[in-house]
C-alpha cells in the first residue's frame, strides 16, 4: 500500500489586514491510479483552503482538463501552456494565481536529461499603491532520483542553484514545489543571504514539535518482494516538497501541511505476488 501526501501551504502577510496564501501540490501524474477521484480530492482541498497562489507539479493534459471543469479553476489566472506540452503526454508544472501573472517566464534547465524547467511570474497584491510590493513566484519539479541509480544529486543541486540565483534579483520571492530533495543523500539546499527555508523557520517557533513530512509512503508487501527486507516506517517519510523564500516587505505568519489525513487523501493499495520457486 502506498500513499503520497505532497502538500503544504504558507501564509505571507504584509500587515494586520492582508494575507497572501500559497499552496504547493504534486498531483502525481499516474493516470492509472484513481486519477479522477484523486483530482476531485485535490480540488476539494483547493476549495477548502482557498489559496491565492497555487504551484502544481506533475500536471498532464488530462489532469488539466479535469481541473478546468471544476468551479474553483475559473477563479485563477493560469500560466500559459506551450504547444509542445499540449501535444505530449508528459507531465509539467503550472502556476495559478488569483492575481494577474506578470512578466511570466519558462526557463529550461540546461543539465536536465528529462527537459525539466522552472516557471516564474510576478504578482502584485496591491497594484493601487504608489509603491507596489510585488512578489516573484516560481515553481519547479527538480530532477527526480531513480534509486538505486541514478540519484541525480549533482543535477538537482545545480538546478536549485540556478533557479535561486536567477530569482534573487527580485526583492520578494516565493519558490515552491517538488524539489525531490532527500536530506539523507542531497547536500543542504542552497540558501544565499536573505533566503530561508519556510518550514524550518516556522517550525522553530514550536521547537520542532510540528510534523514536516510532505511525502509518506506506506508499504504492506510480501516480504519476498524486497528479499526479506522491510523498511522502517520512519525511513519512508520525506520532505520532498519545499518553500524557499526571500522576503524584504513580507513576513511568514503561518504554515501548515494539508492533505495528510485519511479524509483528504486517496489510498492506493497494491498487492504483488511472485513465484520464487
Amino acid at each position: 500500500m502506498a500513499r503520497r501526501t505532497a502538500a503544504a501551504r504558507v501564509w505571507i502577510i504584509e500587515d494586520a489586514t492582508k494575507q497572501i496564501k500559497f499552496l504547493t501540490y504534486n498531483v502525481w501524474s499516474r493516470e492509472d491510479v484513481f486519477v479522477y477521484k484523486r483530482m476531485l480530492a485535490i480540488g476539494a482541498l483547493v476549495e477548502k483552503h482557498n489559496p491565492d497562489v497555487i504551484f502544481f507539479q506533475e500536471i498532464t493534459p488530462y489532469i488539466r482538463s479535469i481541473f478546468e471543469d471544476l468551479p474553483w479553476w475559473k477563479k485563477y489566472h493560469c500560466s500559459p501552456m506551450p504547444p509542445q506540452e499540449q501535444a505530449t503526454q508528459q507531465s509539467f508544472c503550472r502556476l495559478l494565481s488569483k492575481l494577474p501573472l506578470e512578466n511570466f517566464g519558462r526557463w529550461k534547465f540546461a543539465n536536465s536529461p528529462t527537459g525539466r524547467c522552472y516557471l516564474e511570474a510576478d504578482v502584485n497584491p496591491d497594484p493601487a499603491t504608489m509603491e507596489p510590493k510585488s512578489i516573484r513566484v516560481a515553481t519547479a519539479q527538480l530532477e527526480r532520483p531513480s534509486p538505486p541509480a541514478p540519484m541525480r544529486c549533482v543535477e538537482r543541486y545545480a538546478q536549485a542553484e540556478h533557479a535561486v540565483v536567477a530569482l534573487s534579483s527580485a526583492e520578494n520571492v516565493v519558490f515552491g514545489g517538488d524539489m525531490c530533495w532527500r536530506d539523507v543523500t542531497d547536500r543542504p539546499f542552497l540558501l544565499p543571504a536573505g533566503w530561508f527555508d519556510a518550514w524550518p523557520a516556522w517550525q522553530h517557533r514550536y521547537r520542532g514539535t510540528l510534523s514536516c513530512w510532505t511525502y509518506e509512503a506506506m508499504w504492506e508487501e510480501e516480504v519476498g518482494e524486497f528479499n526479506g527486507f522491510a523498511a522502517p516506517y520512519k525511513s519512508m517519510l520525506r520532505r520532498l516538497d519545499r518553500f524557499v523564500c526571500k522576503l524584504k516587505d513580507y513576513s511568514l505568519s503561518g504554515m501548515e501541511i494539508i492533505g495528510d489525513s485519511h479524509t483528504d487523501t486517496v489510498l492506493w493499495y497494491k498487492n504483488l505476488k511472485r513465484d520464487y520457486s
